[in-house]
Protein backbone atom coordinates (compact mmCIF):
# COMPACT_ATOMS: atom_id res chain seq x y z
CA UNK A 1 0.00 0.00 0.00
CA UNK A 2 2.66 2.44 0.99
CA UNK A 3 4.53 2.03 -2.61
CA UNK A 4 1.24 2.67 -4.50
CA UNK A 5 0.86 5.90 -2.72
CA UNK A 6 4.54 6.79 -2.67
CA UNK A 7 3.93 6.00 -6.69
CA UNK A 8 0.79 7.95 -6.95
CA UNK A 9 2.86 10.86 -4.63
CA UNK A 10 5.42 11.53 -7.55
CA UNK A 11 2.67 11.16 -10.36
CA UNK A 12 0.65 13.95 -9.25
CA UNK A 13 3.81 16.11 -8.70
CA UNK A 14 4.93 14.90 -12.42
CA UNK A 15 1.79 16.33 -13.46
CA UNK A 16 1.72 19.54 -11.50
CA UNK A 17 5.44 20.27 -13.00
CA UNK A 18 3.55 19.58 -16.39
CA UNK A 19 0.84 21.80 -15.82
CA UNK A 20 3.49 24.05 -14.93
CA UNK A 21 5.37 23.86 -18.19
CA UNK A 22 2.38 24.24 -20.83
CA UNK A 23 1.04 27.02 -18.33
CA UNK A 24 4.30 29.33 -18.87
CA UNK A 25 4.65 27.93 -22.32
CA UNK A 26 1.19 29.25 -23.04
CA UNK A 27 2.16 32.51 -21.26
CA UNK A 28 5.80 32.73 -23.64
CA UNK A 29 3.01 32.34 -26.34
CA UNK A 30 0.85 35.00 -25.53
CA UNK A 31 3.83 37.37 -25.20
CA UNK A 32 5.31 36.70 -28.11
CA UNK A 33 2.15 37.25 -30.14
CA UNK A 34 2.61 41.24 -29.76
CA UNK A 35 -0.81 41.51 -30.12
CA UNK A 36 -1.92 45.40 -29.85
CA UNK A 37 -4.50 45.08 -27.00
CA UNK A 38 -4.45 42.06 -24.50
CA UNK A 39 -7.07 42.20 -21.35
CA UNK A 40 -5.89 40.35 -18.15
CA UNK A 41 -8.94 37.73 -19.29
CA UNK A 42 -6.69 36.90 -22.05
CA UNK A 43 -3.72 35.70 -19.66
CA UNK A 44 -6.28 33.80 -17.05
CA UNK A 45 -5.94 30.21 -18.71
CA UNK A 46 -2.32 30.35 -18.44
CA UNK A 47 -2.52 31.89 -15.07
CA UNK A 48 -4.68 29.47 -13.91
CA UNK A 49 -2.84 26.36 -15.18
CA UNK A 50 0.54 27.32 -13.29
CA UNK A 51 -1.96 27.86 -10.08
CA UNK A 52 -3.10 24.43 -10.83
CA UNK A 53 0.01 23.25 -11.27
CA UNK A 54 1.10 24.52 -7.54
CA UNK A 55 -1.75 22.83 -6.19
CA UNK A 56 -0.76 19.66 -7.58
CA UNK A 57 2.25 19.89 -6.55
CA UNK A 58 0.83 20.91 -2.98
CA UNK A 59 -0.91 18.18 -2.53
CA UNK A 60 1.34 15.49 -4.00
CA UNK A 61 3.65 16.82 -0.82
CA UNK A 62 0.59 16.30 1.69
CA UNK A 63 0.17 12.93 0.83
CA UNK A 64 3.67 12.23 0.75
CA UNK A 65 3.82 13.85 4.46
CA UNK A 66 0.98 11.74 5.28
CA UNK A 67 2.29 8.76 3.91
CA UNK A 68 5.70 9.79 6.47
CA UNK A 69 3.19 10.28 9.63
CA UNK A 70 1.35 6.76 8.73
CA UNK A 71 4.98 5.14 8.08
CA UNK A 72 6.73 6.53 11.71
CA UNK A 73 3.25 6.07 13.79
CA UNK A 74 3.38 2.28 12.73
CA UNK A 75 7.09 1.84 13.65
CA UNK A 76 7.12 3.00 17.24
CA UNK A 77 4.17 0.93 17.85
Amino acid sequence: MAMKTAILAYVIAFCGVAMIVVGLWGLYILIRERVAELRLRDYLPTIQAIALGFVLIGLARALQLLLLIFATSYHLR
